[in-house]
């Protein structure tokens, strides 16, 4: 026994348990560290590789926008090219819509002006119309030029076809 007293406190337990019916749980307590190791170190390799995918994710992202960021003389060359035909084709449409308000406006001052012209018109025809006297004409007639009414022999009357016009299709001959 007093061996086992100086004997580090380590040993004499690992003899107790040793030689006593603990040494199941032991084993037990012993395999079951082994499964949380086992299970600790599966995680951190998956965690590793959850972390290297990520890091190429990463890595892939950035060469991508690095490239993207690299304009080569190509794609210069086509972006000014669709700015040139877009810039020419709404100019075009500029021109196009400033000509047709020009003519509008136009158009509104033809109309005004041809209104204007013929309410010109009709008041010249109603001046015309109110300046013209017929009794005075019919009295010049009889008295200063000589005119007289017809008499009944001297009127004939003819009848006019409903066809007030021809079309000729030769030429006349002659008599």
């Amino acid at each position: 026994m007093r061996q086992q007293e100086n004997r580090p406190y380590d040993e004499k337990t690992e003899r107790y348990i040793d030689g006593n019916t603990v040494k199941r749980l032991h084993e037990e307590n012993r395999r079951r560290s082994e499964q949380i190791h086992e299970e600790y170190v599966r995680k951190q390799e998956q965690e590793e590789k959850r972390r290297e995918r990520q890091k190429k994710a990463r890595d892939a992202a950035r060469r991508n926008q690095e490239l993207s960021l690299q304009m080569n003389l190509g794609y210069v060359l086509f972006l000014v090219f669709a700015m040139t035909v877009l810039a020419v084709v709404f100019g075009c449409y500029l021109y196009l819509q400033s000509e047709l308000n020009g003519c509008i406006k136009q158009v509104t001052a033809l109309e005004t002006e041809a209104l204007n012209l013929k309410n010109d018109n009709d008041a010249l025809q109603k001046k015309i119309n109110a300046s013209v006297d017929l009794d005075m004409i019919r009295k010049k007639a009889i008295e200063q030029l000589g005119m007289i009414y017809p008499k009944e022999k001297q009127i004939e009357y003819f009848d006019v076809e409903t066809n007030d016009y021809m079309n000729q299709y030769e030429e006349i001959p002659e008599r």
